[in-house]
């Protein structure tokens, strides 16, 4: 986690943001996780919790497969919107209790 490149910022609602997702990868087209943080005053307080994503997934699966055609796979879609859209799916959820 110590390399990764920040690819984008989220904040939950827009209008007046009391969740923050981070989202981190091994560059800017390729997320692995985020980093969700909740509003505590005029600072942000990282949670325990974190979000990972398919492109992490995919690499751990890659990485156990000798597919070496499997490697290009992520490349054929839009992983930061993807994982923007997972952020904002995980904002809703946890909402709504």
């Amino acid at each position: 986690m110590a390399d990764s490149t920040l690819i984008d910022t989220l904040h939950f609602p827009e209008d007046a943001p009391v969740q923050q997702y981070e989202i981190y990868g091994d560059d800017e087209k390729t997320p692995t996780y985020a980093v969700i943080s909740r509003r505590d005053g005029d600072s942000w307080q990282k949670l325990d919790e974190t979000l990972s994503f398919a492109a992490q997934d995919e690499q751990e699966e890659t990485g156990t497969m000798d597919y070496g055609y499997s490697d290009s796979m992520p490349d054929l879609r839009d992983l930061p919107a993807e994982a923007r859209e997972r952020c904002e799916q995980h904002w809703q959820k946890s909402n709504t209790i």
